[in-house]
Parts: C-alpha cells; structure tokens; sequence
C-alpha cells in the first residue's frame, strides 16, 4: 500500500484551489466542510479515487511533549463533538487526507497565540488511526471519531445553498485536467454583479505529518 493517496505536487494543488475560492467569502479558518467537500470532489472526478468527505472529531499530536491539537468541544474534561464544535475531512478506502492541514497554523492562533504548527501535508493511513487518545505521543500520531449522522447533516446543509454549490464548480473549473498546467489566477462573477480575480494562495506544504 502507497504511503499517500496522491503526490504532494498534487495535494498542494487541491489545497491552494480550495483555499483560493473560499479566502474571499469568509473565515478560512472555520471552513473545513468547504476543504473536505472540495477535496473528495476532485479527487473522485479528475483522480478516480474513491473519496468522501467525513465529520467527526479530530485529535493530532503536532510536537512531542505531546502538544496536541483538538477540533472538538471539551464538555467537563471529556472530548467530545457535534454541530457546534467539529472538523471535516476526506477519506478513502485506506487513507484520511486533511487538505486544511497546511493553515493549522491560523487555525489554532486565536486558541494558543505562541503555537507553532508546521505548515504539512496530512495524508496518513487508517491502520495509524489511534485506539486511544493517550496514544497521541509523537508528531503526526492522530485520531478520528468519525460521525455519520454528523457527516449527512453538514453535507446536505451545505449542498442545499446555491452559492456553495456555485463555488463548488469554481473550484473545478479552476482545478482543469489533471494533467494542465495550473492556472495561478481565476475570475469568479456572482449574482450582485462583482467581479473577483482570485490567486492561489501561497500556503503550500513542505513536509508530511
């Protein structure tokens, strides 16, 4: 079994994209539904990979320590997750990809201003799914908790809004075959009648988690 589903080049490419699009219409920060929901579209339609997005809650070790991170709520002590307090993600038959992983770093500014989170690449195996959340030891030891009921409802909120679907085709015809040179700049139009140029962004990994 390959160690990633897809080659950094590539993953870079589905991060800026969704990244790009999403930059203009709000808190980047607090869209991970749009990076999931992106990600499993391009990769079931210009990679034939079997992908789909999940919600759940997440834990990732980022340094040793273990200095952890946690998309979730903390009710009393105990970790836990729903509407209010979760994070979205692809998966394929082996393998969770995170295509938000590069701007963990903004995401969990306001949480711990004096966090460092490297900006990496978060494709990993199932098999390396943690058992426990005491596993979480060294960097890049994680845990899911994935969520259907969760998943269905977030994903069908977000598909029952024209604009999201809307942005959803920009990112495809952004993304272009698979084998072309990607286009650094796109021009989006909306229904009010402006005019945005969007540029991919230029937080790309160097290294995986």
């Amino acid at each position: 079994m390959s160690k990633f589903v897809i080659p950094m080049a590539e993953y870079n490419r589905i991060h800026q994209i969704a990244h790009g699009v999403i930059k203009e219409e709000g808190s980047v920060e607090r869209a991970c539904i749009f990076f999931a929901i992106v990600g499993s579209f391009l990769l079931n339609k210009h990679y034939g990979i079997d992908a789909r997005a999940v919600a759940g809650g997440f834990a990732l070790c980022v340094a040793g320590g273990p200095k952890c991170i946690f998309y979730g709520k903390n009710e009393g002590g105990k970790f836990s997750w729903g509407g209010d307090g979760f994070h979205m993600w692809v998966q394929t038959g082996d393998h969770i990809i995170d295509f938000m992983a590069p701007i963990y770093q903004e995401c969990f500014a306001i949480v711990d201003p004096d966090i460092i989170i490297p900006r990496k690449m978060f494709q990993k195996q199932k098999k390396y799914d943690s058992q426990t959340l005491d596993g979480l030891v060294s960097a890049g030891d994680y845990m899911s908790f994935p969520d259907p009921d969760l998943t269905d409802e977030l994903i069908n909120h977000f598909l029952s809004k024209p604009t999201n679907t809307d942005l959803l085709n920009v990112a495809d015809a952004w993304s272009g075959s698979r084998r072309g040179k990607q286009r650094p700049t796109i021009r989006m139009g909306s229904n009010d009648g402006i005019i945005r140029d969007l540029a991919l962004p230029t937080t790309i990994t160097r290294g995986s988690w």
